[in-house]
């Protein structure tokens, strides 16, 4: 894609639209988001991604971050929803709205952490 044309797409998308996936063209979806991911391919993604646990403080490291149920690299974050002394921010898939990471007083945790309960945060 041109340049050009990819300017006029994220212009259309961020400024316009205010990040709003679902409120665009097919073509500014592609342009921002890309093509979907066949199935096998995201299996071959979910089993290669190897997950770290660091000391408390710290969230774990993960070697790839993605949606695990579409295989999206786009996420959008929410601010804090609490006040200051709390801290409550999640992250959900551009693609399919899916809960992605998250952190309620607690280190950043990631969905791709809970193979076990089907990437499920709750």
């Amino acid at each position: 894609m041109k340049p050009k044309n990819q300017f006029r797409h994220q212009t259309y998308f961020y400024w316009k639209h205010g990040c709003d996936i679902r409120s665009v063209s097919r073509k500014t979806k592609k342009c921002i988001i890309g093509t979907k991911m066949s199935k096998r391919k995201l299996k071959e993604r979910l089993a290669a991604v190897t997950v770290t646990q660091n000391k408390y403080p710290e969230p774990a490291t993960l070697s790839d971050e993605f949606c695990p149920k579409c295989g999206c690299d786009a996420t959008r974050h929410t601010a804090n929803m609490a006040p200051y002394p709390e801290v409550w921010i999640q992250a959900f898939c551009a693609r399919c709205g899916f809960l992605v990471g998250m952190a309620d007083n607690s280190p950043w945790q990631y969905a791709l952490e809970f193979p076990e309960y089907n990437y499920e945060l709750d």
